[in-house]
């Protein structure tokens, strides 16, 4: 009987589940975009219903259409979510995600000092994504509190756990102990019954029966960041950038590397293995708002990119305020030194340059705390051909670029099966006769 592995990526816009044969390699795949998305200025919630019943709906579809008799599922989930729930174990309210603001205040009522240690303590940066400051400011004394990853494993298998690596991205994690950190939680006024249990990214139980017509297992899996750099694991001394909405620079590391003036994350993952990096609220969703405030359109900013046109001009992109590099809820978007030679082209080229002098201000931070010599390209932005090419030639950095579609499924795989799956990449190294280095230095003078 052939086994058949369902790869489950859920993050803050949409699901993607790609069906690998027991050969690892994609049979089909599905897409469900989340639609009951409540945002505005400071919150950002997700339904976790409606992203159930697509999970659900998907799997059950790919069962059908490629007549699986066995089947492994494996759970791949964005950071720091939460969800309460109430004692009567109904749900209270929405998924909160990381970009949602509450806990925001709470930050600004606690000392330097109290802040230090609890980034020490637990890896996670001091900022409103971390669900220790959300909790502050939103749990309620007999509350449980859950996540995507663990309400999702519950839903299918009837076991009330999370991967260590989701729960080192909680904030509520000592990463000293790997246990739930006494003083986070004596802080919030939870209890260790109040949530999950901790398991390696590796457990495994069984689905329950009433739901699929196959033998369906369920391995908890990862976080999305950890999925991402494991799309790599065949290549040595790489860093992974992961452009989306948002952009994240990452490398594997053999100890928990903290800095406390860069506020890099440092997330366990299974013995000798943590993700070290840093994020930041800015990066594609520069070029949606470009094109809606511009009426541009992707193919426009791409033929920018690859034309390059002169400017002078320095845009800062922190339209959604700033994790890292400048950890700034407020910090906001300008546009510089415009004169009447300004042209659209080249405004809009300042605004590209701006959003990966962004990253390379990341990736020059994540220099000084990891090693790495080559880097992983990932996200949306690698379907715009001349993207690529120029973040190379600003970075410095040879590209690697997986040539398959939604390649951090695979990367899921690779975290829990503990194993190299050799990936086809396509290359693109910097040209040595592209110099941005000036107009970087304006970028960071204005920062």
């Amino acid at each position: 009987m052939s086994k058949f592995i369902a790869s489950i990526d859920i993050g803050t816009t949409n699901i993607k589940i790609n069906l690998f044969n027991s050969d690892y390699q994609v049979v089909d795949m599905v897409k469900y975009p989340h639609l009951n998305i409540n945002q505005d200025a400071s919150v950002f919630e997700m339904d976790f219903e409606e992203i159930w019943e697509n999970v659900l709906d998907g799997i059950k579809h790919l069962i059908i259409v490629n007549e699986v008799e066995q089947l492994e599922i494996i759970l791949t989930t964005a950071m720091h979510s939460v969800q309460l729930i109430n004692e009567d174990g109904t749900l209270s309210g929405a998924v909160l995600t990381w970009a949602d603001t509450r806990g925001a205040e709470i930050i600004e009522q606690q000392s330097e000092e109290a802040l230090a240690n609890q980034y020490n303590r637990t890896g996670t940066p001091i900022h409103s994504m971390n669900p220790y400051f959300k909790l502050m400011s939103v749990y309620e004394k007999g509350m449980c509190v859950g996540s995507l990853k663990d309400l999702l494993f519950y839903q299918l298998t009837g076991e009330w756990v999370i991967d260590i690596s989701n729960a080192s991205s909680s904030g509520l994690l000592n990463l000293e102990s790997l246990t739930w950190d006494a003083i986070s939680l004596a802080d919030i006024g939870l209890e260790t019954s109040e949530l999950p249990r901790i398991k390696a990214v590796d457990y495994n139980a069984k689905a329950m029966d009433a739901l699929f017509n196959a033998e369906v297992s369920v391995t908890i899996g990862t976080t999305d960041g950890i999925s991402s750099n494991y799309v790599f694991s065949d290549l040595d001394d790489v860093a992974v950038l992961s452009i989306g909405t948002s952009h994240a620079v990452r490398v594997i590391n053999k100890q928990p590397q903290l800095n406390n003036l860069y506020q890099n994350f440092a997330y366990h993952i299974k013995k000798g293995q943590y993700l070290i990096g840093l994020p930041s609220n800015n990066g594609a969703d520069v070029l949606s708002w470009t094109n809606k405030v511009f009426n541009s359109s992707f193919d426009e900013l791409n033929r920018i990119a690859a034309q390059r046109p002169q400017t002078e001009s320095v845009f800062i992109p922190h339209l959604n305020g700033e994790r890292a590099p400048i950890w700034d809820e407020g910090a906001t978007g300008n546009l510089f030194a415009l004169t009447r030679v300004s042209s659209r082209e080249s405004v809009l080229f300042s605004i590209i340059l701006g959003m990966i002098f962004n990253i390379k201000h990341n990736v020059s931070a994540l220099e000084e705390i990891a090693d790495f010599s080559e880097i992983g390209l990932v996200g949306g932005v690698t379907e715009l051909d001349a993207f690529p090419q120029l973040i190379s030639d600003i970075l410095g950095y040879k590209l690697y670029i997986p040539i398959m579609k939604n390649a951090e499924t695979l990367g899921s795989i690779a975290v829990v099966k503990d194993v190299d799956l050799p990936s086809e990449y396509r290359v693109v190294k910097p040209r040595s006769n592209q110099n941005f280095d000036e107009l970087y230095k304006k970028y960071l003078d204005r920062v």
